[in-house]
């Protein structure tokens, strides 16, 4: 089942004979992807440009083949890419770094121990998101020191996107973080009787943390053992906050929080009544800004402090409904709020709608900002200027000033290029195309080519459907694409209904129809390319992960044409998703009422209700610790298909969450699909 790595010693003598050739006259013709790339994986992130734009720091995410995980690590570019090395030897965790606004200091997130060797926190299980505190260094290079060490008041700081953030105030003296507390969760007496009482927390992704609280930091001038001379907690409650910004010239702190009684999970799934609110950092007092019944998050304040702007969403949806970018004022008269437009009711609409979250440096000037927005199978990006109106203006933040010019120009030759391993591989481009489902609606989707030599139309075809189902697939690299491709298969990745970057009524149209409308608009898809010559009718395969998932089980108890299939992670019974999942609020929606509310609709909806007539060999693929989609879905769904006689397998993997993070898994999935198909692919044989 494995790829195994070569011994090193065998690589060195290929690299060198290699270079014998090469040095002859001869090129070496690029190779197609392998599933071995996934420990070549390396790339730059976080780019930070010092101010006369001369060099920069950046975090590194690499494959490391001899451990086989990801790492991170510090690293610095001075005069050119070329010239980018690590900030500390033997490269030690590293992330998310950041220079102080006078240049002397670069502040990053690290899960290394402490200095003197024992960890500075609580450890969380390896499926959720990585517990981390945050460390200086000088931005010259130096010894790292922790921010507050061994006596610091608080846990674990948070890195995600949508509750983490750390952020200096304009004076370059204090930082605001988002971090738990260091206290047993358990009261004595659970913990004196080993028990454990349920209780709501952050789902998937955050298990093991506590609340998300807010901190500030006072930083030493010259730092010694440690870079702060007081830590202050900020917030002090069992809610939890987020994505804190500086305010008020610093006298205030702006996050998004949930503050109802009605809480859950928000990885991946925006739909819960978060407001925006105001701390004040003088008497701790916490004001309510914005009152929307849905999430007001992400907020951004204008330089001059004058504005904030937020991503607004105008009910309690689908776990991830289009965003309307809204604004604050602050006026002699008070604040007044504005929703620039509202995509949610018809009209021609000014700008396209954001991306979450907005950029931190989304600012472009005290009336100008910049975002990203989903456009279809590409992302556009936009810019509003206040001061003209709120549609979007012609060209990008680098095109309308120099400044931005200027950085941008810097930051691309600073930057190493990501996955130098590509160049000697054949990549695969998607294309798109568009087609007619059963009822008339134009759906679009990604079909890519097979690059494994000698294959020939009418391909194979692997039909790919992306999750959510509110998600979608775009243009650019995915590496299991890539995989497939290199191993003969036409890729098709539909933008079914349901799918986000058409508009919110193309996000609704599935609602109460998961597995009908949607499912059709995949197979109109591959008969359109059927009819095309460009896919054989005989040779299909289907692998989904999620809602894809989800499709892939629908698909194969409506029609017998793929000879194989992959569920991974799949939602397979709607009763067990309300019940065992952290978001319930996605089967309420989208099946229109709790269980026993609408049964008829939870039963006839889930796709082991169809159990029975699957005949296609399904290889059911789990991760044990999966709080989205809880691995008893997978076991039950299998349990069907062996009832019933199906030819099936199920593999679980261990510590892993709903996405499977770890490099063997990976490699361990990919290989797995691939023998799947390929025990299935037989010529002259139907499905």
């Amino acid at each position: 089942m494995k790829n195994a790595a070569l011994p090193l010693c065998f690589t060195l003598a290929s690299g060198l004979f290699l270079a014998a050739i090469s040095s002859l006259g001869f090129a070496e013709e690029p190779s197609p992807i392998r599933i071995d790339d996934l420990y070549r994986l390396d790339s730059p992130q976080g780019v930070g440009l010092a101010a006369d734009g001369g060099s920069a720091v950046f975090s590194r995410r690499w494959s490391d083949r001899k451990e086989r995980m990801v790492r991170h690590s510090l690293w610095r570019s001075e005069g050119d890419a070329s010239h980018a090395k690590p900030l500390e030897a033997g490269e030690p965790d590293g992330r998310a770094p950041q220079l102080s606004p006078d240049g002397k200091w670069i502040v990053f997130l690290s899960t290394r121990p402490l200095p003197d060797g024992r960890p500075g926190f609580t450890s969380v299980p390896p499926y959720s998101d990585p517990a981390t505190d945050i460390w200086l260094m000088p931005s010259a290079g130096g010894k790292a020191i922790p921010l507050a060490g061994r006596k610091r008041p608080y846990n674990r700081v948070f890195s995600d996107p949508f509750f983490g953030n750390v952020a200096f105030s304009a004076d370059g003296k204090r930082l605001v973080f988002v971090a738990d507390e260091a206290k047993e969760a358990r009261s004595p007496e659970e913990v004196a009787n080993n028990v454990q009482v349920v209780r709501q927390d952050g789902g998937e992704g955050y298990e093991g943390y506590g609340p998300a609280q807010i901190w500030t930091a006072d930083l030493a001038e010259a730092p010694g053992e440690v870079g702060a001379t007081r830590v202050t907690r900020i917030t002090s409650d069992d809610f939890w906050y987020g994505d804190p910004q500086w305010a008020e010239e610093g006298k205030a702190i702006i996050v998004h929080a949930n503050r109802t009684r009605d809480q859950e999970a928000v990885r991946y799934s925006i739909n819960q009544n978060y407001d925006l609110w105001r701390i004040d950092l003088g008497d701790g007092s916490l004001a309510q800004a914005t009152f929307g019944p849905g999430p007001d998050v992400s907020p951004r304040v204008s330089p001059d402090g004058k504005r904030l702007l937020y991503q607004s969403i105008p009910r309690r949806g689908s776990h991830m409904d289009v965003f309307n970018l809204a604004i604050i004022e602050i006026t002699e008269t008070g604040p007044q709020s504005q929703v620039l437009f509202n995509h949610h009711v018809s009209g021609e609409a000014p700008h396209l709608p954001p991306s979450f979250p907005l950029p931190r440096d989304c600012w472009l000037s005290a009336s100008a900002f910049y975002y990203t927005a989903p456009a279809g199978v590409t992302t556009k990006t936009q810019v509003i200027d206040l001061a003209n109106g709120i549609a979007a203006v012609e060209g990008t933040p680098e095109s309308l000033g120099d400044e931005y010019t200027k950085s941008a120009e810097a930051r691309r030759k600073l930057t190493p290029p990501a996955d130098a391993f590509l160049k000697d591989r054949i990549v695969a481009t998607g294309e798109v195309i568009s087609w007619k489902s059963v009822d008339g609606l134009d759906i679009e989707g990604i079909l890519t080519k097979p690059t494994q030599k000698g294959a020939k139309a009418p391909f194979k075809l692997t039909l790919y459907p992306h999750g959510g189902p509110h998600s979608r697939s775009t243009l650019g690299f995915d590496f299991t694409v890539q995989v497939l491709a290199a191993n003969g298969y036409a890729v098709l990745q539909p933008n079914f209904r349901g799918s986000a970057g058409y508009g919110q009524k193309f996000i609704d149209a599935d609602r109460s129809d998961l597995g009908g409308k949607d499912m059709k608009d995949m197979l109109t898809g591959i008969d359109h390319l059927v009819k095309s010559g460009v896919v054989d009718a005989n040779r299909q395969f289907a692998y989904g992960i999620s809602y894809g998932g989800y499709s892939t089980c629908s698909l194969i108890g409506q029609t017998r044409q793929f000879r194989a299939a992959v569920p991974q992670n799949a939602v397979t019974d709607l009763g067990m998703m309300w019940g065992l999942s952290d978001i319930q609020s996605w089967t309420q929606w989208e099946a229109g009422g709790r269980p026993w509310e609408v049964p008829l609709a939870i039963r006839d909806h889930s796709p082991l209700a169809d159990a029975f007539r699957v005949k296609t060999p399904t290889l059911i693929l789990h991760s044990a610790n999966d709080r989205r989609c809880p691995l008893p879905m997978g076991k039950m769904y299998y349990q069907a298909l062996q009832a019933n006689g199906v030819e099936t397998q199920m593999v679980i993997y261990p510590n892993e969450g709903h996405p499977i993070k770890q490099l063997p898994h990976q490699e361990d999935v990919l290989t797995r699909v691939l023998e799947w198909f390929g025990k299935h692919d037989v010529e002259g044989e139907g499905p």
